[in-house]
């Protein structure tokens, strides 16, 4: 039997194309609902459990998010060069 031609960039690169035409115009939360719509309909595909989605989405902050940062001096007290 011949092997199948899979012409693999040309492919991504399509539904990359694609993507970006059906999201060019929403914000954030909207395309990452998209996508993470996506992964729930294939995790359904391929039988397996929904709760994979979650934990990977704990694992890693979303680059959306603003990360907690510790303040570096706490409220009303005065760092050098501060005026007043």
């Amino acid at each position: 039997m011949p092997e199948p031609n899979i012409r693999a960039v040309e492919m991504v690169r399509r539904i990359r194309d694609a993507h970006y035409e059906k999201l060019k115009d929403s914000s954030p939360q909207e395309k990452i609902a998209f996508f993470r719509e996506k992964a729930r309909r294939l995790h359904a595909e391929l039988g397996r459990p929904e709760e994979l989605l979650g934990a990977s989405s704990r694992r890693s902050p979303s680059p959306f998010e603003a990360p907690e940062v510790a303040p570096v001096c706490s409220p009303g007290s005065k760092r050098s060069g501060d005026p007043g």
